[in-house]
């Protein structure tokens, strides 16, 4: 008993898809802006690094036998 084929989707294939490419015009970007975000990435991520690498620091701050 099998059953006849339904497709269930609009999905079309390739050969029936119609392509086209337009070129979008932009302003250049701020390289300044970029730059000191770039930066700040990079040196965000060297701080989350370094603190992963160290692991977890216990610091003692009691007072106790000292006096």
């Amino acid at each position: 008993m099998s059953r006849q084929y339904e497709k269930q989707t609009d999905r079309r294939s390739r050969e029936e898809r119609h392509l086209s490419v337009r070129a979008v015009h932009r302003e250049q970007p701020d390289l300044t802006l970029l730059t000191e975000l770039m930066i700040r990435f990079a040196l965000q991520d060297l701080g989350e690094r370094r603190v992963a690498e160290s692991g977890p620091k216990i610091f003692d701050t009691s007072l106790e036998g000292k006096a």
